[in-house]
């Protein structure tokens, strides 16, 4: 039990190590101008983009303006106090915003908007404990730019109707941030339009020039409106927490919607953190900044505030001031809640027209137009994938689009995979190898035929395969070289079955070269290496020749070492002091294997035989033996790989690590077969190497039937 208590107590050590958020409080202010400029400089920017977001996300309600600042104070502290991304700001962005304008309108109001956000945030928090951040980024860059240029079209045409309230106002802002980006692309042109358009409103505000507003039934096209609309109050302080006024029914319903905005937050998050990671040589951690953005967008809601994510452009802007730490994201928050408290009477008279502008100018930077130029020499599936993409954004729903263009570039991605990503030849044609003509007639006229296998075996690529050995059925033994197959998934497994149980029905055989761990433990736990047979499994193309030309010539079953050690008779990393322990445990385990009949009659001729003369052959290998004991007349190997080296005979001062132990049963010539195949594995030095480092059973049994007592074939390769 203590070692059970040790080695949980280790992995959760190992497993929260990534979590070291007493490193986050402890604040280095060795940076703290670049941090102060940095903080700064992203709040400007931020300032009218949290509270035009805000509005959007309420539908155009004005109240939205004070969701949007709170949302962008309270992620901004929380994300950058517990991320993982150093420089990240955090706030409401045009994304994020799309989907919460949806919440909004199809769950009634604030109060439900906000539930989801809360529960966007117990979301985020779970990918980030469950280290499932790597995963999130492997979004395809088609569904990217599709999703990414239908949220800038969405968001400047919901704008058109507060644009409309003052169409005046709105050009002044955006032409003002236009020429600004053009006189210097380091300002703070949102901030600046956002000025010019609220000053210009403020002194010309009777003027009917600025109050003519745009009709929305179409019959009244111009109009002049009593007064320019605004933002209105914005409270001077702090609201206290509360819990959002809705029944569990309502809880229970915007669930889901509060699964697809931890979804999306998450995408963009992670997204600006790689920029980020680009732009200041740092590296993030995915994990810890998931958990940090879900501790903010869990938090505002409770204070009104929205939902929102890292966000690239004010990251960016932060890097670029100077920003080195965590600091920055913190002072971004603190210089907001100052805007609140001390400006909150002239953020108040800011015109809805004005800010409209100021999101349509940002939309029109969303755009990515360099994937758009170059469509015509993109290939047009991933064309397809990022048209299509964009279309549902605008015209249905963000997640929609993004479910949808997931499922066309994973079926893009299976079908390139079946078509590239695996290769099956004749050997005879796979280019940098020789065989030689005698070599070629033999395998023509003995039936054989050899393939080069690469790329992954999976169901993309399984009816390619069976197709291509299908044609080469005629044989009798079929040698697939699968050195270079890195994965095998169910579906090739269950192919691979079908070949074996075919070729086994004709009574051919198929032998396997060159396969790599992870596919071979894939095979064994779904019972398909024990219908291939464990004594077809060969390490050279090489070795499988001669193998498959002497099985031809012989017509009988060739022996290897697996085939007499079953699997229930490997032991590893057994714990002996002595060696008399070691054969114990070892009689024992070849007792309930059932391959011994007389478990003390075994032992006791063990120990007598290696009384007489040690059988340590050298490497920490011993071969104990004894004639009596075995359940019939075949010879029975028990392999055992111990923990630690033990001292083996008072004769001899070498230690032994591994020992193979027979039962000869009376069979002398089967017992001498088994002695040679012992020495071979153990002077193989790559064979008798992996045979140490052999992580599982299965792997032991694998590596024991590899070599096989094959007579040297005459000069058939060249």
């Amino acid at each position: 039990m203590n070692t059970l208590t040790r080695s949980i107590r280790f992995d959760l050590k190992n497993y929260v190590k990534d979590y070291d958020f007493a490193e986050n409080f402890r604040f280095s202010f060795k940076h703290l101008r670049g941090d102060l400029v940095g903080g700064l400089t992203s709040a400007i920017v931020a300032l009218p983009l949290a509270l035009g977001f805000g509005i959007l996300a309420f539908n155009g309600d004005p109240r939205g303006a004070v969701a949007g600042l709170y949302g962008a104070i309270f992620t901004g502290i929380l994300a950058a106090l517990f991320g993982g991304t150093s420089q990240q700001i955090t706030g409401p962005t045009g994304g994020m915003t799309v989907i919460l304008t949806t919440v909004y309108i199809q769950y009634g109001g604030a109060e439900a908007l906000l539930a989801a956000c809360i529960i966007a945030g117990v979301f985020q928090i779970a990918y980030g404990l469950l280290k499932i951040g790597k995963y999130v980024h492997m979004v395809p860059y088609p569904v990217t730019v599709g999703f990414t240029n239908g949220i800038a079209i969405l968001i400047f045409t919901q704008q058109f109707k507060t644009f409309g309230t003052a169409p005046i106002i709105a050009l002044i802002t955006m032409g003002t941030i236009y020429l600004s980006s053009r006189l210097n692309k380091n300002l703070p042109k949102s901030l600046i339009g956002l000025i010019v358009g609220s000053v210009v409103a403020y002194l010309f505000g009777s003027s009917e020039f600025l109050r003519t507003t745009v009709g929305s039934d179409g019959s009244e096209m111009l109009s002049v409106s009593s007064a320019i609309q605004i933002i209105g109050n914005i409270p001077s302080s702090f609201q206290l927490p509360a819990f959002p006024a809705i029944s569990w029914e309502t809880w229970k319903s915007v669930l889901p919607a509060g699964f697809t905005i931890s979804l999306l937050g998450a995408i963009e998050t992670l997204l600006a953190s790689v920029v980020a990671d680009n732009a200041a040589n740092t590296r993030h951690n995915s994990n810890k900044e998931l958990i940090g953005q879900g501790i903010g967008n869990f938090v505002a809601p409770f204070f009104g505030g929205v939902a929102g994510t890292g966000a690239i452009v004010r990251t960016m802007v932060n890097i670029r001031a100077g920003a080195k730490t965590r600091l920055s994201g913190i002072i971004h928050g603190a210089v907001l809640v100052l805007v609140m408290l001390l400006l909150n009477d002239f953020a108040s008279a800011i015109p809805l027209a004005a800010l409209a502008g100021v999101l349509m100018m940002t939309a029109v930077g969303m755009l990515e137009l360099e994937p758009i130029k170059l469509l015509p020499r993109t290939p047009a599936a991933d064309a397809a994938v990022m048209l299509a993409t964009t279309l549902i954004t605008v015209f249905t729903d963000l997640i929609t689009a993004v479910e949808v263009g997931m499922v066309m570039a994973a079926f893009l991605f299976i079908h390139r995979m079946s078509e590239l990503g695996m290769d099956q030849k004749l050997l005879e044609e796979v280019k940098g190898v020789s065989l030689g003509e005698e070599t070629l007639k033999l395998l023509r006229d003995n039936k054989i035929v050899v393939f080069d296998i690469e790329g992954p075996l999976f169901f993309g690529a399984a009816k390619g395969f069976v197709n291509a050995l299908e044609k080469n059925f005629d044989v009798k033994v079929v040698i697939l070289d699968m050195e270079n197959v890195p994965i095998v998934d169910t579906t090739g497994a269950v192919v691979l079955e079908d070949i074996v149980e075919r070729l086994h029905q004709d009574k051919k055989r198929l032998l396997i070269v060159g396969m790599r761990n992870k596919v071979r433990k894939v095979l064994y736990d779904l019972g398909v290496t024990q219908r291939i047979g464990i004594g077809n499994f060969l390490n050279t193309v090489d070795e499988a020749i001669e193998y498959s030309l002497s099985l031809a010539k012989d017509n009988i079953e060739h022996t290897h070492l697996a085939s007499f050690i079953s699997e229930k008779l490997i032991m590893l990393n057994v714990e002996a002091g002595h060696r008399d322990e070691l054969f114990q445990k070892m009689a024992v385990q070849a007792s309930k294997a059932g391959v011994v009949r007389n478990k003390l009659e075994f032992l006791m001729n063990i120990v007598e035989r290696e009384e007489e003369a040690p059988t340590i052959i050298g490497k920490g290998v011993a071969v104990p033996h004894a004639r009596s004991g075995g359940s019939n007349s075949k010879v029975v190997v028990i392999f055992a790989r111990l923990k630690d080296p033990i001292e083996y005979s008072t004769e001899n001062a070498e230690k032994v690590h591994t020992v193979f132990m027979v039962a000869t049963g009376g069979n002398e010539k089967e017992y001498l077969e088994v002695l040679r195949l012992i020495a071979l594995n153990v002077n193989n030095e790559l064979v008798f190497g992996r045979l140490l480092a052999a992580r599982d059973i299965h792997e032991v049994h694998h590596i024991l039937a590899e070599i096989k007592n094959l007579q040297p074939l005459s000069k058939s390769r060249v």
